[in-house]
C-alpha cells in the first residue's frame, strides 16, 4: 500500500509493517519519514539494526546471510537498504523481491532511494515491495506552498505559528527545507515556550540574510556588482560556498532561461513572471535580469556552470572560486565575455 509522508506517523500508530520503501526527490523528507519509522519500530521493541549501502556490485546474499543470523542483543532487528540508484539490475530485482516476501516475523525491511521514474515505479520488484508492505513517496515542495510546510513544520515542532515568520524563513531559505529546518530548530531553542517575537525574529533574519547566497545571487540579478564582490569576498572562504552557490546559481539561471522562451511567445512580464510564481518583492530583481539579458547568454552561462560543477567534484580543472565570480559579475552586467 502507499501512504503520504504526512499520513506515515498515523498509520505507524496503528501497526507496523514488515516492510517499508521511502523514496523521492527530497533527501531531507525521506530522512524524516525513515526517523518516525525507526522511532515507531523501536517503541515495539526493534533495538538492533543493521544497514547496507547498495551499488550496482552489491552481494544481495550478504541480505539473505543477515536474515538467517540471530542477534545477540535482540529479537527483533531492523534491516536497512539504502539503495544508491533505483537500478538495481535482474540480479537485484529478483533478490530484492524474494526477501520482501519471506521475510521472518521479527525483522523490519526497511529499503530507501532517491528519485524513481516512472518505468522504475512500474517495475516487478517496485509492484512487489507495494504489495509487500508500505511505500512512501516523498515530493519536492513547490515554491508557492513553502510557506505552507514551514508554518507546518513550525506546528509540529510546537512553535505558535506565524504567517510573516514563516515567509521569511521561506524567502531566506529558497526552498532548501535542510536549511528551513535549521531555522525553525534555531527559533525552537530561542522561544522554547514556542511564543515568538515576530518583528525581532525578522530583524535578525534580514540582517543575517545580508550577507547570505541568496542575497548574493539576488545582487547579481539586480545589477549591483559592487555588492556582489563585497559579499563574494565574505563568503568564498568557507568550504561549502562553492557547492551551494553553484546549486542556487544554477537554479536561478535554469529559471530565467525558462521565462526567457516564454517571454518571447507572451511579451508579457508580469504575465511570465506570475506563471513561474515569482514571489512579490522579487518580481523587480527578475524583470531587471530577464531585459538584461538574452536567452543566447543565459544558456552560455549555464553551460559554463556545468563545467564549474564538473570541477567541484573533480572532473574538470577550473578554478572553482575565480569561474563562480566570474558568472555572479556576468550577471550583474559588468563581463561582456558571454554576449
Amino acid at each position: 500500500m502507499r501512504v503520504k509522508p504526512e499520513q506515515l506517523k498515523g498509520n505507524l500508530s496503528k501497526q507496523i509493517s514488515p516492510l517499508y520503501f521511502v523514496f523521492g526527490a527530497e533527501l531531507l523528507l525521506i530522512e524524516q519519514s525513515l526517523a518516525h519509522i525507526r522511532s515507531a519500530a523501536k517503541s515495539q521493541g526493534f533495538d538492533d539494526r543493521v544497514s547496507f549501502e547498495i551499488d550496482g556490485n552489491f552481494d544481495w546474499g550478504a541480505i539473505s546471510a543477515e536474515l538467517l543470523a540471530a542477534s545477540l542483543f535482540s529479537p527483533k532487528r531492523i534491516i536497512e537498504c539504502r539503495l544508491k540508484t533505483g537500478k538495481i539490475g535482474v540480479k537485484g530485482a529478483k533478490a530484492l523481491s524474494k526477501i520482501s516476501e519471506n521475510l521472518p516475523s521479527d525483522i523490519l525491511f526497511i529499503i530507501s532511494t532517491g528519485k524513481l521514474d516512472f518505468a522504475q515505479q512500474k517495475s516487478k520488484w517496485f509492484k512487489t515491495l507495494e504489495q509487500c508492505g508500505v511505500v512512501v513517496q516523498t515530493w519536492e515542495v513547490q515554491r508557492d506552498h513553502l510557506v505552507g510546510w514551514v508554518a507546518g513544520r513550525m506546528t509540529e515542532e510546537g512553535l505558535a505559528a506565524n504567517q510573516k515568520i514563516a515567509q521569511g524563513i521561506a524567502y531566506y531559505t529558497e526552498g532548501n527545507l535542510l536549511a528551513s529546518m535549521q531555522e525553525i530548530q534555531k527559533l525552537k531553542i530561542a522561544y522554547p515556550d514556542g511564543n515568538i517575537d515576530a518583528d525581532d525574529y525578522l530583524q535578525q533574519l534580514n540582517q543575517q540574510s545580508h550577507y547570505s547566497i541568496f542575497n548574493l545571487v539576488d545582487s547579481a540579478l539586480a545589477g549591483n556588482s559592487e555588492q556582489v564582490l563585497k559579499i563574494y569576498a565574505l563568503l568564498s572562504d568557507e568550504a561549502s560556498t562553492p557547492i551551494i552557490l553553484s546549486a542556487a546559481l544554477y537554479r536561478e539561471i535554469k529559471a530565467l532561461i525558462n521565462m526567457s522562451i516564454e517571454l518571447q511567445q507572451v511579451q508579457q512580464v508580469d504575465s511570465v513572471l506570475n506563471s513561474h510564481k515569482v514571489w512579490k518583492n522579487r518580481k523587480a530583481i527578475i524583470a531587471s535580469a530577464l531585459k538584461r539579458h538574452p536567452y543566447q547568454r543565459l544558456q552560455k552561462n549555464l553551460l559554463h556552470l556545468g563545467r564549474i560543477d564538473r570541477s567541484i567534484k573533480g572532473a574538470d580543472n577550473l578554478n572553482v572560486i575565480d569561474e563562480l565570480r566570474t558568472i555572479l559579475l556576468n550577471l550583474s552586467g559588468e563581463m561582456p565575455w558571454a554576449q
